[in-house]
């Protein structure tokens, strides 16, 4: 099912949902670069500050779809290496959107999950929320997946959830940097509902400034971006202040 886009707070939210519940919202190559398209449709919006991406189900994401490693069969590093490279550039086209996502995440973080994960700019998680990466117990090394987790995480924990040796917490997401906030099951549509509530207070093209600031200071190591965009926002501002005296 393809994602859906609804829009709310006079298109200044809106809401993205992907639905592939009945099979843990896994992902395949379709499903990923469908969704990437609806995140970046509804940030072309002009009214909107706000995306909401709603992961249907019990859980946020149950990995990638294993029935597509049977297209693998013959297939060469060289091309195994290329499709990797692929899914990595559909996360950070997320990461790249001009406008903070925000997601609840529940339930099961499996796999490439953890990827997704990392390209939201604000997930909040409930507290029953588990982070795992079989893929070493298949035989497989992580690829861009394994690169996230060993750039969040210290060396021993980096290792430790890479080898499929432990599952992480909520809580442990939190203290990695993985979300921005743990809350009680029962509360986690209400906090996320309430970050979106506090977004929507700031102003759109200040919203997007700040998205400029954070990732291209990520992206570079350096401030010289920041220093112009913060520049464009104080000169605005200042414009603004006096034309309402």
């Amino acid at each position: 099912m393809a994602p859906t886009l609804t829009p709310r707070h006079d298109g200044r939210l809106i809401r993205v949902r992907y639905d592939n519940a009945a099979r843990g919202n896994c992902f395949d190559d379709t499903a990923l670069h469908e969704l990437v398209h609806a995140l970046e449709t509804a940030a072309a919006i002009d009214s909107c500050a706000v995306v909401e991406l709603e992961m249907a189900g019990r859980n946020f994401c149950g990995g990638w779809d294993t029935t597509a490693f049977t297209e693998l069969a013959g297939s060469t590093p060289e091309t195994v290496a290329d499709s990797l490279r692929a899914s990595d550039a559909a996360l950070r086209r997320i990461r790249r959107l001009p406008v903070p996502v925000v997601a609840a995440v529940r339930g099961r973080v499996i796999g490439f999950g953890a990827g997704l994960l990392d390209a939201v700019h604000l997930p909040i998680a409930a507290t029953s929320a588990r982070l795992s990466l079989p893929e070493a117990r298949f035989g497989f090394a992580p690829a861009g997946v394994g690169h996230a987790i060993a750039r969040a995480l210290p060396r021993p924990q980096a290792y430790h959830l890479l080898t499929g040796a432990t599952t992480a917490s909520a809580d442990q997401m939190l203290a990695w940097g993985l979300v921005a906030e743990v809350v009680a099951d029962d509360d986690l549509d209400r906090a996320a509902e309430a970050l979106v509530e506090t977004l929507l207070a700031v102003p759109g093209h200040t919203l997007r400034a700040v998205v400029e600031v954070v990732e291209s200071s990520r992206a570079t190591g350096r401030p010289d971006h920041a220093y112009d965009v913060s520049a464009r926002t104080i000169v605005a501002g200042v414009a603004a202040r006096g034309a309402n005296r």
